[in-house]
C-alpha cells in the first residue's frame, strides 16, 4: 500500500473537518505546507474546507496557527468563498467574508461571482449572506446573465426571487 502524500492528507483532513489531523499536520510539516498555497494552480486547504460543511476546519485554517488567506484565488480566480457559496454553506460564507474574502470576485473566463454560484444551486441562505455583505446583483457572467438570471435558467425560482429582492 502506498503512503498518502501531504496534499492528500491535508485535503482529507480539511474536507472531513478533522481539526486534530490538521493541527498534527501543522506541527509536523508547518503552516505553509498545510495551507497548500504554494501552487497557484491547485486549490488551497481553505478551498477544500469551505466546500465541506465543517465550520471548525475553516476557523482553524483562518486562525493565527495557520493563517490561511480568505482571498486566495486559484485556478480560474476561484476563491474559498466560491466553494462555500456553491455548496450553500451560509455560515462558512459569513466567516470568510468577515475574514476579508472578496464578495464580488469573478472567475476567469466564466465571470461567476460567488452570488452566481449560490444562485445557480438555489442556496437562498447563502444568497442572503452574500447580499448582506454587498454582493453586486448586477454583475454578469460570460453568458451575460446576472445572478438572478442564472438561478432562473437552473429552475431555482426562490433563489432568483431572493436575489432580485436583495435579501
Amino acid at each position: 500500500m502506498m503512503a498518502e502524500n501531504l496534499e492528500d492528507l491535508v485535503m482529507k483532513a480539511a474536507t472531513s473537518g478533522d481539526v486534530t489531523a490538521l493541527a498534527r499536520l501543522v506541527a509536523t510539516h508547518g503552516a505553509p505546507a498545510v495551507r497548500m498555497d504554494g501552487n497557484p494552480n491547485e486549490l488551497t486547504a481553505l478551498h477544500w474546507a469551505a466546500a465541506s460543511s465543517v465550520l471548525e476546519a475553516v476557523h482553524y485554517l483562518l486562525s493565527p496557527a495557520v493563517q490561511a488567506d480568505a482571498r486566495a484565488a486559484r485556478l480560474n480566480n476561484f476563491t474559498p468563498l466560491h466553494s462555500a457559496a456553491m455548496k450553500g454553506h451560509a455560515a462558512i460564507c459569513e466567516v470568510l467574508l468577515n475574514a476579508g474574502a472578496g464578495v464580488n470576485v469573478q472567475t476567469d473566463p466564466q465571470r461567476y461571482a460567488p452570488l452566481h454560484s449560490a444562485a445557480f444551486a438555489g442556496h437562498v441562505e447563502a444568497i442572503r449572506v452574500l447580499l448582506e455583505h454587498g454582493a453586486d446583483r448586477t454583475l454578469t457572467n460570460y453568458r451575460g446573465e446576472r445572478p438572478a438570471d442564472t438561478a432562473r435558467r437552473q429552475g431555482q425560482t426562490e433563489a432568483a426571487k431572493s436575489v432580485e429582492a436583495g435579501s
